[in-house]
């Protein structure tokens, strides 16, 4: 009996002592080159629309690309906070009606929160004169207004106002804003942190009249819009307040998957350029498992002119 408790002690043991492995990995064995025709001055240059071929020895279990374009940049593989240059634009179109100083756009960094008398209280800074508005009909390009004077650093936020105003006694006027947006530029680089098709949800409309509905601003994917009411229409006060905008806020960098652990071995990769520009492409190759990883990256200087 005590010989069997023995075994079976010495069994779980080596069981134990098979769970607690930590499965690890190799480092891959990957480097990348490109034709050394193209090779000038330590730069592969290439034209517009040319097929740059990377051509692949060794092997790894899983291989991701980032072409160096913004957005898709190794180095920003991570978020970060960094503040340019940031800009509001829109189109807009005024209809119906000869009222006039209907529409107010408004900024702040500040905003205690999203209820009438905040929002009717706040620190507002009135940007109408840094914009181009539509006087009729016809859609106006707003230009690019530079906002960036109305942060105080990378982290900051920032609030966007619509206000619309509409007196009794005429055809009020009835706005449209489209192509919104709020950019911010760092080194020649465009981040968007605003756009209508994804705060569609995140706008806060506040207005004194609510019947029809369309008296108070409406969001949707592609557009703000209110409707003004006829000359006997009460006078109408509404506002549309954005969410706070982060504009410092740089996502993170995305890659393209060439390969994973489930495919064959990769020989090459294509890719096309389709902008002007000098680019820094690289590949991570990685190994891994739930215990372990291990990875190589490698970068080339890629010069793309017109």
């Amino acid at each position: 009996m005590k010989r069997s408790i023995c075994i079976i002690s010495a069994g779980l043991s080596l069981l134990a002592a098979a769970c607690n492995k930590e499965m690890n990995v190799e480092a891959p064995s990957f480097s990348v080159n490109i034709d050394p025709s193209r090779l000038v001055a330590d730069t592969f240059t290439y034209r517009v629309g040319d097929t740059t071929r990377f051509i692949f020895s060794g092997n790894a279990d899983n291989i991701a690309f980032y072409s160096g374009e913004a957005g898709k940049q190794y180095a920003n593989r991570q978020v970060d906070y960094r503040l340019g240059k940031v800009t509001l634009s829109f189109s807009s179109k005024a209809e119906f009606g000869t009222q006039t100083n209907t529409l107010t756009v408004f900024a702040t960094n500040k905003l205690a929160a999203f209820d009438s008398t905040s929002i009717v209280d706040a620190a507002w800074t009135d940007i109408t004169s840094r914009l181009k508005l539509a006087t009729n009909a016809t859609v106006v390009a707003s230009g690019n207004a530079d906002l960036t004077d109305l942060l105080s650093n990378e982290r900051d936020s920032l609030f966007i106002a619509f206000k619309y105003s509409g007196v009794t006694g005429s055809t009020q006027r009835t706005w449209t804003i489209t192509n919104y947006f709020v950019n911010n530029e760092v080194n020649g680089d465009i981040y968007t942190a605003a756009a209508l098709a994804t705060d569609v949800n995140f706008w806060t409309r506040l207005g004194n009249v609510k019947t029809p509905a369309n008296a108070i601003w409406a969001a949707t994917s592609s557009d703000l819009k209110i409707t003004g009411g006829a000359a006997a229409a009460p006078a109408n006060t509404s506002w549309a307040v954005s969410k706070p905008i982060y504009a410092g806020r740089i996502p993170p960098a995305v890659s393209t998957p060439v390969k994973s652990i489930v495919d064959p071995a990769k020989t090459e990769y294509a890719y096309s350029y389709a902008n002007a520009g000098i680019y820094k492409a690289t590949f991570v190759a990685f190994n891994h498992t739930l215990d372990d990883e291990k990875s190589v990256v490698k970068e080339l200087i890629i010069k793309v002119i017109p």
